[in-house]
C-alpha cells in the first residue's frame, strides 16, 4: 500500500526495516498520534529526532525514516501506552506539514536499489561471514547474549539485521538508513564490521589482562 502524508515521530532511535521494537507512549500529541493510525489502520513514519540547538528548541527531524507498523497496544496502569511495531519500508520527507498537534509528512517510499548484483552477492558472503563473529565478541566483552538464532540467507535482510546489530551511533545507523544501494550498504557495514571486531578484541583482551592479574591489594580495581 502507497502512503503520501503519514504521521511523524521523532524520536532519537533509528528504526530499520524489518525491526521490531517496543515504544512508551505518554505525551499528548503522540497520544493522539497513535489513536490516528488505530482508527486509521495507517502506519506512523519513524524518524531520527535532530538534538535542540539555540536557534531552534525542536529542529525538524532527519528527512529519511522508516514506516512504523503497530502490531500490539497496551494501555498500562499509569496511563500511557506501550506498543509494539515493526519496521516496514524506507522513506524520504519531500515536505512537512504542521496542521495537527504532531508533526506530518508527505513522503516517498525508498526501495533499496542494485540488489542482485554480483557486487551485492560477494558483499553478503563476506558480511554473512563477519556478522557470527562480532555477536560472539559482543557476548565476550558484555556478557550479554543477543538473541540471533539465522544469520539471513538474503542479502537484503542481512544487511538490515547487520545494521540493527551494530553498537555505533545513531547519527551512523542514520547514515546506513540512508544509503539507497545494497552493495554500498553492504560495503559501508564490512568497514565498520572490521573496526569494531578491532575495538571489541582490545576490549576482550584488556577484560582478560585485568583479571587475570587483578588490581589493588585483594585483586580489585580500587579507587583509593
Amino acid at each position: 500500500m502507497a502512503y503520501s502524508l503519514i504521521p511523524l515521530f521523532p524520536l532519537p532511535l533509528v528504526l530499520f526495516p524489518g525491526q521490531v521494537r517496543q515504544l512508551r507512549i505518554f505525551e499528548p500529541r503522540y497520544r493522539s498520534l497513535l489513536q490516528d493510525c488505530l482508527d486509521s489502520g495507517m502506519p506512523f513514519g519513524l524518524v531520527l529526532a535532530k538534538p535542540p540547538s539555540d536557534q531552534e528548541a525542536e529542529p525538524l527531524p532527519h528527512e529519511i525514516g522508516t514506516l512504523a507498523h503497530i502490531t500490539e497496544v497496551e494501555r498500562l496502569q499509569d496511563g500511557t501506552f506501550g506498543i509494539n511495531i515493526n519496521g516496514g519500508d524506507r522513506f524520504r520527507i519531500a515536505r512537512f506539514q504542521h496542521d495537527k498537534p504532531y508533526l506530518q509528512g508527505v513522503i516517498s517510499t525508498l526501495p533499496l536499489l542494485q540488489t542482485e548484483t554480483e557486487e551485492a552477492h560477494a558483499l553478503h558472503e563476506r558480511v554473512q561471514g563477519l556478522l557470527p563473529q562480532y555477536l560472539e565478541a559482543l557476548t565476550q566483552a558484555s556478557g550479554i547474549r543477543f538473541g540471533v538464532h539465522t544469520v539471513p540467507a538474503e542479502p537484503t535482510q542481512l544487511a538490515y539485521l547487520t545494521a540493527i546489530v551494530l553498537q555505533v551511533s545513531n547519527e551512523e545507523k542514520q547514515s546506513l538508513l540512508a544509503i539507497n544501494h545494497l552493495p554500498r550498504l553492504l560495503a559501508r557495514e564490512t568497514r565498520l564490521l572490521y573496526s569494531e571486531l578491532d575495538l571489541m578484541a582490545w576490549i576482550n583482551a584488556t577484560i582478560a589482562d585485568s583479571q587475570k592479574h587483578g588490581f589493588g591489594t585483594d585483586g580489585w580495581l580500587s579507587p583509593n
